[in-house]
C-alpha cells in the first residue's frame, strides 16, 4: 500500500521539522569543549577526572540509544510511534544543561566529578529519547533520493544555526570583561558559564516543539508497525544482527567511528587553541559563529544543488577529501613559521591574520555542512534498502548506529584529548600566555596530524557504501511507496 504522507509535506513543513536539530547544535557546542574547559579550567577540576566522566556516560548511550532507536520502530500509541518519545524528553533535557553550568556548592574534586557524571548521563539519556525518534522521522517524511538531501540540509543548517546562535551569545553577551576577568581571563568567569546553560535550556525547549508540533498532524498517515505481542529481546538481537547485515550501513558505521573519533578531538580542543594558541579575547570572537553560520547554509545549499543528478557518496567523498587538505593549514603555518627565513602566517592580534582565519572558518564550515547533509541523506536511504530483504521500516534502529558510533568514538575522542592536556600539563592554574605556549605548540601539532588522519580513514569505508540513485528508486518502487 502506497503512503499518502508524501503529496502532504510542503517544503515549509521539513524546514519546521528540521527546527529539531537545533537541539543536536546546541548539544555538539556544549560537549564538543565548553564542558571540558568550564570544568577543568574554571573550577578546576583535573582534565583525566573531567574527561573520564564524560567518558562513562557513554556506556549509557551505547545502551539506550539502539534500544530506543529499536522501541520507537515499534511503539504503538495514539501519537503514533515517535512523537511521544520526543515530547516527554525534551524538559528533562532543558533542565540538565540548565544545571550543568549552575555555580556549583563546592570545588572539590569528588563533588564536581559526581556532579558532571550524573548530569551527563542525564542529558546524554534525555537526548537519546529526544533525537532518535525524532531524526526517524525523516526518512518517513519523504522518500525522493534527491528531496531527502534537502531535508538533511536544512537539518544540518539548523543544528549549525543552533550552535552558532548559542555560541555568538557566550562571546558577544557572556564572556564579557570585569575587574576580576580582564582580556582573555574572561573566558574564566563562572558567572558567564551559567547564562549558557540558562539560553541552552530556552533554546532547546524552542526547538524541539517546533519541531514536534509540526510534524503532529501527520501522525495518522505514519508508518504502523506490525504487532508486538511476539517481542523479545533475543528477537530484537537477531533484527540488529539482520541491520548490522547490510554492507552500505556497515560501512557508515565505521567511517562514522573515526569520523566521530575526529571530531571530539577536534572540537574539544578548539577553545585551548583559540585562548593559547590564536591568543583570541571573546569580543574578537563575537563574528565567527555568524561567519560559520553563513557557511553552513551555504553548503547545506550546495549539496542539495550539486548532488542533484548525481551519486552522493560521490560528491561527499570528494568534500571531506578537501577538508583532509584545507582544514590543518593555518595551524601548519604558523608552527612552521619560526624556522623560515620568510613569513609564512601574520602575527597575532592583527586584522590581517583576523580575515584569514574567519574566511579560512566560513569555508571549512561549508565544506563541512555539504559533507555531513550528504551523509545522512545517504543513510536515510539505508532504510528501503534493508526493507526489501527484512520487510521492517527500521528508521529508528538505521538513524541510531551511526549516530551512536559517532557519539562514543567523539567522547573517546574527548577522553583522550583529556589524557593528552594531562601529559601536557594544561594546568588548570595556568594563567598567562607565556606559560602555556610550549604545551599549546604540541597540542596544535597533535590536532593537525591526528585530525587529518582520522579523516581520511573514515573517508575511505564511504568507498563501501553501495546504494545508487537507480538502486533507490527500484527499491521504492517495489515497495509501492511514491517517488516525489
Amino acid at each position: 500500500m502506497k503512503d499518502s504522507i508524501e503529496k502532504g509535506v510542503s517544503n515549509l513543513n521539513l524546514i519546521l521539522y528540521a527546527f529539531g536539530s537545533g537541539t543536536v547544535g546546541i548539544n555538539s557546542v556544549i560537549f564538543g569543549g565548553w564542558i571540558l574547559f568550564y570544568y577543568n579550567q574554571v573550577l578546576g577540576l583535573s582534565a583525566v577526572l573531567a574527561s573520564t566522566a564524560l567518558g562513562i556516560s557513554l556506556v549509557f548511550d551505547a545502551i539506550s540509544d539502539p534500544l530506543v532507536g529499536a522501541w520507537s520502530d515499534r511503539f504503538k500509541s495514539k501519537w503514533g510511534r515517535r512523537h511521544p518519545f520526543v515530547y516527554l524528553s525534551i524538559i528533562p533535557l532543558a533542565l540538565g544543561f540548565y544545571f550543568l553550568f549552575s555555580i556549583p556548592s563546592s570545588t572539590e574534586q569528588n563533588f564536581l566529578f559526581w556532579k558532571l557524571l550524573l548530569l551527563v548521563i542525564l542529558i546524554r539519556v534525555s537526548l537519546t529519547f529526544y533525537e532518535t525518534p525524532r531524526a526517524a522521522l525523516g526518512p518517513e517524511l519523504t522518500k525522493g533520493y534527491d528531496r531527502r538531501t534537502f531535508v538533511t540540509g536544512w537539518s544540518y543548517v539548523m543544528g549549525v544555526m543552533g550552535a552558532i546562535i548559542l555560541s555568538y551569545l557566550m562571546y558577544e553577551f557572556f564572556l564579557v570583561e570585569t575587574e576580576e576577568f580582564q582580556k582573555d581571563m574572561a573566558f574564566l568567569n563562572p558567572v558567564s558559564y551559567t547564562y549558557l546553560g540558562l539560553s541552552s535550556a530556552i533554546m532547546i525547549v524552542f526547538f524541539g516543539l517546533t519541531s514536534c508540533i509540526s510534524t503532529h498532524k501527520y501522525i495518522p498517515e505514519l508508518h504502523k508497525p506490525e504487532s508486538t505481542k511476539n517481542f523479545s529481546f533475543n528477537k530484537l538481537f537477531q533484527e540488529l544482527l539482520e541491520c548490522f547485515s547490510n554492507k552500505s550501513w556497515l560501512a557508515m558505521l565505521i567511517s562514522g567511528s573515526f569520523l566521530g573519533l575526529q571530531i571530539g578531538i577536534s572540537t574539544g580542543v578548539g577553545v585551548y587553541i583559540n585562548k593559547f594558541f590564536w591568543e583570541w579575547t571573546p569580543e574578537v570572537l563575537a563574528l565567527f559563529p555568524v561567519v560559520s553560520g553563513i557557511g553552513a547554509i551555504l553548503g547545506a545549499i550546495l549539496a542539495a544543488s550539486i548532488a542533484n543528478g548525481q551519486e552522493k557518496r560521490n560528491v561527499c567523498i570528494t568534500v571531506f577529501v578537501i577538508t583532509i587538505l584545507t582544514s590543518p593549514i593555518p595551524l601548519a603555518l604558523r608552527l612552521l613559521d619560526p624556522y623560515t627565513s620568510i613569513t609564512l602566517f601574520p602575527e597575532n592580534n592583527t586584522d590581517l591574520i583576523w580575515w584569514i582565519l574567519i574566511l579560512h572558518t566560513g569555508i571549512e564550515d561549508l565544506l563541512r555542512a555539504m559533507g555531513f547533509t550528504l551523509v545522512i541523506s545517504m543513510i536515510y536511504d539505508i532504510v528501503e534498502n534493508s526493507q526489501i530483504n527484512t520487510g521492517r521500516r527500521d528508521e529508528g534502529i538505521f538513524m541510531t548506529g551511526p549516530g551512536l558510533i559517532q557519539k562514543i568514538l567523539s567522547g573517546l575522542g574527548i577522553f583522550i584529548l583529556g589524557l593528552v592536556l594531562q601529559y601536557l600539563n594544561f594546568d588548570p592554574n595556568i594563567a598567562t600566555n607565556s606559560e602555556s605556549k610550549p604545551p599549546i605548540n604540541e597540542l596544535v601539532f597533535f590536532q593537525i596530524t591526528v585530525g587529518p588522519f582520522l579523516t581520511l580513514i573514515g573517508t575511505s569505508f564511504l568507498f563501501l557504501y553501495n546504494i545508487s540513485r537507480d538502486s533507490h528508486y527500484e527499491a521504492i518502487g517495489s515497495l509501492g511507496y511514491e517517488e516525489k
